[in-house]
């Protein structure tokens, strides 16, 4: 997470050309000091340089009620040529869910013998590693199959389980799943995902200590931990959302009616490159008597596959002197 002044610009393609009134909306291109296009050429000799989205189309009127169409741009803050900048630039990585495979060939269940598997969430944020789901099964013959089978039979058939389970032969994989997101004009919750661990053991119903735990032979259990990914349309709309503070949308969620907000420009549907930059420029204090300096930063989501190889990382880079 980002701690500093931040701008959230969204684009779906680098500008073609200098002619800033040719930009389409969602378009991007960097500027120098005078607002103007610069290439990855000229990037390198401007004083500041600006990110910049096209945001639409307006009708701009002079004194004699001539009008002409020009682009509505939404820029960073400025970045300095001296304000020591940092730029990573990341494609695309798809997000995937918790998956977990236990397996069983090897086990030979013992006819009346409790089997238990607890499936620990990690997730829950007032309660992490404190909620669980436990799923119980009495073994009925020694075919490890059998059992696995009932155990998916169970998770499947109970209406709260946080994973969807499959059984093939004496494997049994869990795969998590995907959380809901609210897509409504307000965002009441973040993005997030299911974080699960999986553990099972046996006890001896008919014995003297019938909720000893035991651990059982040939059994293994392997996760494939998730990953939210990179460029995700859910976590780039949750980061534009954090970012309307900045343009003053603060009173969100607190049931002022009507809610007026910018129309988000993220698309769930889409894929994104993103590209972080953060700086430090320089001011003048109050007092006018020291240089200081503020962290400011900028996150540009571009669709996948438009910012490597374009004038917004070879500009970028040669602004920076990387």
């Amino acid at each position: 997470m980002l701690n500093h002044v931040n701008t959230v610009l969204i684009a779906k393609a680098v500008a073609a050309g200098t002619d800033v009134n040719a930009m389409k909306d969602g378009d991007v291109a960097l500027f120098n000091e005078l607002k103007q296009i610069v290439t990855a050429d000229t990037a390198a000799s401007a004083k500041e340089l600006y990110i910049g989205v096209c945001e639409g189309k307006e009708m701009v009127y002079d004194q004699e009620g001539n009008g002409t169409e020009v682009s509505v741009i939404r820029y960073s803050m400025p970045i300095q040529k001296c304000s020591n900048p940092h730029m990573v630039i990341s494609e695309f990585v798809a997000k995937a869910e918790d998956s977990i495979e236990i397996t069983a060939t090897n086990v030979t269940p013992e006819v009346g013998h409790r089997y238990v598997l607890r499936l620990v969430y990690n997730d829950i944020y007032e309660a992490p590693g404190q909620f669980t789901h436990t799923y119980e099964v009495i073994a009925k013959s020694t075919d490890p199959a059998d059992m696995i089978a009932s155990f998916a039979k169970k998770i499947n058939k109970h209406k709260e389980a946080r994973v969807v389970a499959t059984a093939d032969a004496a494997v049994l994989t869990l795969e998590a799943k995907e959380i809901p997101y609210n897509e409504g004009i307000t965002l009441d919750a973040l993005y997030s995902q299911v974080s699960v661990d999986a553990f099972m053991w046996t006890t001896i119903p008919s014995g003297l200590l019938s909720n000893v735990m035991y651990p059982i032979s040939n059994l293994t259990i392997a996760k494939t931990q998730g990953t939210p990914g990179k460029g995700n349309a859910y976590i780039v709309r949750d980061r534009e959302n954090a970012a309307l503070g900045y343009r003053g949308i603060t009173h969100r969620a607190n049931g002022v009616y009507p809610y007026i907000a910018p129309e988000f420009k993220s698309d769930l549907t889409a894929e994104y490159d993103t590209v972080s930059i953060e700086w430090d420029n320089k001011y003048l204090s109050d007092d006018n008597q020291y240089i200081k300096t503020t962290p400011l930063a900028t996150e540009l989501y571009v669709v996948k596959g438009a910012v490597v190889g374009s004038v917004i990382e070879s500009g970028l880079k040669a602004f920076i002197g990387e």
